[in-house]
């Protein structure tokens, strides 16, 4: 199978181009900078052009403008990137019959506290990525074989600003002052994980949309503490804050009901503490010993 991963230098991208290269993929991997193929999916004679030369069995797009507060700033950016694209993928996938997995985004639930909501949950929109990613849950789902997975990762990165995993490993592990988030809720689930489950689920023709997320419902700051348990560390500098003092509204109830994955893997997806012994696994073996001093950087 010929699979072409887009986004494929970021957190997410990174790992799902190794598990497909781990499965005997033929792998092509596409970004804005570091991949073989230089790509910006807000270009739509770009994006046309790559799928015409590559003609892949499975396009994976992880793919998106992720900054909340960037999207809001910039709303046509936004649509650019995490929603227009995604109609060029589905008439590619319907002309070519070509398979299609899209990440989405939990960021639809606000006020419920450590719910876990299903994919029938009805969805609100507080800021432009919301927006922009919901949209292109749309477009995506015009083909009929599109699968799009609702979810929140961790993981490591190793490049660029620290992600929220390695910033909090850094907090943990030299009990840093840092404000931790007790109220805002999670299903995040560490992006080895993620990746294997999701290739699973196209193993198993899966199309349509599920929720593929951690199989508990945590907060940012249960997170922190459990790095820091499983570090065998102190966490006396942390203190816990709202969410609601970003500038940016943010859902906070992003929790996820994962049973419908689960129920199409045949086993359960990982808790807290698994998702956290992962994370730490992944961050030993990048062999980084020392994180930039961000403690005082408020994460969502």
């Amino acid at each position: 199978m010929k699979t072409l991963v887009l986004g494929s230098t970021g957190l997410l991208g990174q790992e799902m181009a190794r598990e497909v290269r781990r499965r005997g993929h033929l792998l092509r991997e596409a970004a804005r900078c570091g991949a073989t193929i230089a790509l910006d999916i807000a270009d739509d004679g770009a994006l046309d052009a790559v799928l015409a030369a590559e003609a892949p069995d499975l396009v994976v797009n992880c793919a998106a403008l992720t900054d909340i507060e960037t999207c809001e700033r910039d709303p046509l950016s936004a649509w650019r990137t995490n929603a227009r694209p995604l109609a060029a993928l589905a008439l590619w996938s319907r002309r070519t019959g070509g398979r299609l997995i899209h990440i989405s985004t939990d960021q639809y639930y606000s006020g419920g506290g450590a719910v876990a909501h299903d994919e029938k949950a009805p969805v609100s929109f507080f800021n432009e990525y919301a927006r922009s990613k919901f949209a292109g849950e749309a477009f995506a789902l015009t083909a009929a074989n599109t699968l799009v997975l609702r979810t929140s990762i961790v993981g490591i990165r190793g490049w660029e600003r620290p992600t929220f995993a390695e910033w909090a490993i850094d907090v943990a592990a030299n009990d840093r002052p840092a404000t931790v988030f007790s109220d805002a809720y999670t299903s995040s689930i560490d992006v080895i994980a993620f990746a294997r489950a999701a290739l699973d689920m196209v193993d198993a023709r899966a199309t349509g949309l599920f929720n593929l997320a951690a199989k508990e419902v945590y907060t940012k700051e249960d997170f922190v503490r459990e790095i820091a348990r499983q570090l065998g560390t102190p966490l006396t500098a942390a203190t816990a804050g709202s969410v609601r003092t970003l500038d940016t509204r943010r859902a906070d109830s992003l929790g996820l009901d994962v049973r419908r994955a689960e129920t199409l893997l045949g086993n359960a997806l990982p808790g807290l503490a698994q998702v956290v012994a992962s994370v730490l696994r992944q961050y030993n073996e990048t062999n980084r010993h020392e994180l930039p001093d961000i403690a005082s950087h408020r994460h969502a």
